[in-house]
């Protein structure tokens, strides 16, 4: 009896996706409250006196009404102003799945995993590395939706580069819409782009259903600054009341300061200023991933990859502090770093710093890296 059912469980898969992870543990304590404190009175030191590059007349003129001081295309946001902004992002919301029963709670202590996103090439199961297409993109979102472990289908997991450029925004959602119904993200590659997004989503979800329900993310990238192209798709999604990723691209040591805590002080800086500008855009806009910490977290020297530090753990102190929530990715892009060990550092400083929205599992793509 007992091995017949064992057999049976064993040759039984069950493909129902679980709910998000509800954190337990407590959260690592690795700064104590005064190292907190200085790195925050440094980011708003820098946001004060060393301003933030907005190169956009827009969102120039936003600050500009929110009574920010602006000289040129700098914008010196005051605290009081930052905190005013900031105190408006709700902790949690809900994220509406094409399935209901795909819903998911986003927010502390609630986690979820989505595959990750951007692969330029692939290794198929011939063992030939090439350039991905619209079909091996479908398939990604179908092993995505099949597989537990995953909450969402993301966006474009490979790129379909079989597609033109000006459509293949349309071709990613389409087929994350299509071939899951599980959560999925909106490309933000342009204003316009992030438009065509949100009037798919509106005939997928309804306006009106799109006003209270967060039913799709974006992505917004600072490599110091914030440009026209990542604060229009930040302004289309928005206003929709949708969430954005704000990811503060840095790299410790070349384009911020070599110490830890000065690196996570500026990350800080870049973070909060975009998501300061959410609220300007719409008050009460739902953000995921508020303070990151982006997978190139340092220049490996010899062969100018990356590797994975603990600002994660040490960055996610910093939005305890505003009560904000935190994405970071749980991987290394090292090819020098074991897969295995790479994962499980990543993965553990991300989870005892309380991060909740976690890009997850290179294993959906089997990347070519270089050796």
């Amino acid at each position: 009896m007992t091995e017949t059912l064992t057999r049976t469980l064993r040759s039984t898969r069950d493909l129902r996706m679980p709910p998000g992870l509800t954190q337990g543990i407590p959260f690592c304590e690795v700064t104590d409250g005064a190292q907190v404190e200085r790195i925050d009175a440094a980011s708003m030191d820098i946001l004060e006196n060393v301003g933030v590059l907005f190169r956009d007349p827009v969102a120039l003129a936003d600050w500009k009404t929110a009574g920010a001081r602006v000289e040129g295309e700098m914008v010196y946001p005051d605290r009081g102003l930052i905190r005013d902004l900031i105190a408006t992002i709700p902790t949690d919301f809900t994220y509406s799945a094409r399935n209901p029963a795909d819903n998911l709670r986003l927010g502390e202590p609630h986690s979820i995993f989505v595959p990750m996103t951007g692969a330029p090439y692939l290794r198929d199961l011939n063992d030939v590395r090439r350039i991905p297409t619209l079909d091996d993109l479908a398939m990604f979102h179908k092993l995505a939706h099949m597989e537990p472990s995953q909450h969402s289908s993301a966006h474009h997991i490979v790129e379909p580069c079989d597609h033109p450029i000006s459509q293949r925004h349309l071709r990613i959602t389409y087929s994350s819409m299509k071939h899951s119904d599980k959560t999925f993200m909106g490309m933000t590659t342009s204003p316009k782009n992030a438009e065509d997004v949100m009037e798919m989503c509106a005939i997928l979800f309804g306006e009106d259903f799109m006003e209270q329900n967060p039913v799709t993310t974006g992505n917004g990238n600072s490599p110091l600054v914030w440009d026209e192209t990542t604060l229009g798709a930040m302004r289309a999604f928005c206003r929709r009341n949708q969430p954005v990723l704000c990811s503060s691209f840095v790299l410790g040591g070349a384009n911020t300061p070599a110490s830890v805590l000065a690196t996570v002080a500026q990350l800080n800086a870049e973070a909060l200023s975009a998501l300061a500008y959410t609220q300007i855009i719409r008050r009460g806009c739902p953000e995921p991933g508020a303070l990151t910490d982006n997978s190139p977290s340092g220049p490996a020297l010899a062969g100018g990859s990356s590797l994975h530090s603990s600002k994660s753990t040490i960055g996610s102190k910093g939005s305890w502090k505003i009560s904000l929530n935190k994405r970071t990715p749980a991987r290394s892009w090292n090819p020098k770093v074991a897969a295995l060990e790479a994962f499980l550092a990543a993965g553990e400083s991300g989870f005892v710093a309380g991060q909740v929205y976690t890009v997850d599992l290179d294993r959906m793509a089997k990347l070519s890296l270089p050796q």
